[in-house]
């Protein structure tokens, strides 16, 4: 199979490390990795994989004012690039194209699928049609791109239920639902850690993920402040610098920019410093549809842990979704004043911590464990 795609391929974060847990038990020597866009770092990447660049857009052009404009362009420009793309797999039998639907490498993917004759299998995080900044004159005519791929594909994977309803309502074709996966060497603990029942350390909540948009760093202010009155902590892991969070107002005395760490260590810090995960959603109006669609691959994660969930979204969110489908999985806070509230209660009561840590550890098993997504994938690789 060969991967062709703008999302790399590498232990990282976000859709990066949502492929390589999925790639990490194909077969290195029938696996080739061409990425269209941002390259993976070479000690981040599948052991014994074949990695090739080839970048479809020009970064220096989509950094201007123009982006909506040039982002158009890349995106009718991608398709034609298959050729010369198809040919850096050299000699490489391709029995099938998996590809994500973000950026422009997507549509390059089903291109070089279609030239060769082989299944496609799109993989959808983001409702991009609608996500992409492209000047809206073009929306209609990317969903128009977007819907011929998506009906092309062979398989079609997308990453929540309301996803896999919306598409099928839309482009006429079903779609199986794919939650994020844990590592395969994810621990798996029976309880949850036993500080929750304690209050011998200051409350601590952590976020740990991508900032994206004004909606997220919206509900880290509102967190960051709800925290102030029972002078709790607020940990921030991911690549968000010191620099850029104090200009974005996250520089509390009590909030810390800790960096982004392996995975490994990742869940080893949540897991012994903290009481609450935090999983933002966005409020903003124009969030909206990928509020409704898209699924906080964090939850992967932070579930392993048994440390108790905080979700702070609108009521339409999929995490929220998600929370009510697994009654007891999390604390829900639908509305900015009853924010400080919530955590109030967290940090007051050892016994709703634990109870909420325990079902996290339960349902997350269910949901998120290397081996039940696995099947999942490969049974789609194989329809």
């Amino acid at each position: 199979m060969a991967y062709v795609g703008d999302v790399p391929v590498e232990a990282s974060y976000h859709g990066s490390v949502l492929l390589y847990r999925l790639l990490s038990d194909y077969p290195a020597d029938k696996l080739t990795i061409i990425e269209t866009a941002t390259e993976s770092q070479a000690q981040r990447r599948l052991p014994n994989v074949n990695y090739v660049k080839h970048h479809i857009a020009n970064q220096r052009w989509l950094d201007t004012r123009f982006h909506p404009y040039v982002a158009a362009w890349f995106t009718r420009r991608a398709p034609r690039l298959a050729p010369q793309i198809s040919a850096s797999l050299n000699d490489f039998e391709c029995e099938g194209v998996l590809t994500v639907a973000h950026g422009f490498g997507w549509l390059a993917a089903a291109k070089i699928a279609k030239r060769r004759n082989v299944p496609l299998h799109l993989m959808v995080h983001d409702d991009w049609p609608r996500v992409a900044d492209v000047a809206p004159r073009f929306r209609n005519w990317l969903d128009q791109q977007f819907a011929q791929v998506y009906r092309q594909a062979q398989s079609r994977l997308c990453v929540s239920p309301a996803m896999s309803r919306s598409y099928e309502e839309r482009y006429g074709e079903p779609a199986s639902v794919i939650y994020p996966s844990r590592a395969a060497n994810c621990p798996d603990y029976d309880e949850p850690p036993a500080h929750l029942a304690t209050h011998d350390k200051p409350f601590t909540i952590a976020f740990a993920g991508t900032i994206n948009s004004d909606g997220y760093i919206d509900a880290l202010i509102a967190v960051q402040n709800a925290l102030k009155p029972i002078n709790g902590r607020l940990l921030i892991f991911g690549p968000l610098t010191c620099e850029v969070a104090a200009q974005l107002g996250l520089d509390d005395p009590n909030t810390e920019i800790c960096g982004l760490l392996t995975a490994a260590d990742l869940l080893n810090r949540l897991r012994t410093e903290t009481h609450a995960l935090f999983v933002p959603m966005s409020f903003a109006d124009s969030d909206r549809a990928n509020m409704e669609m898209a699924f906080p691959s964090k939850l992967a994660d932070y579930t392993a842990t048994g440390v108790s969930l905080l979700i702070y979204g609108p009521n339409y969110c999929s995490a929220v979704a998600w929370a009510r489908e697994n009654p007891g999985v999390a604390k829900v806070v639908e509305a900015e004043r009853d924010l400080a509230a919530a955590i109030e209660r967290l940090a007051t009561n050892p016994d709703h911590r634990i109870a909420l840590g325990k079902r996290a550890l339960d349902i997350g098993r269910e949901y998120f464990s290397h081996a039940r997504v696995q099947q999942r994938f490969h049974q789609s690789l194989s329809v």
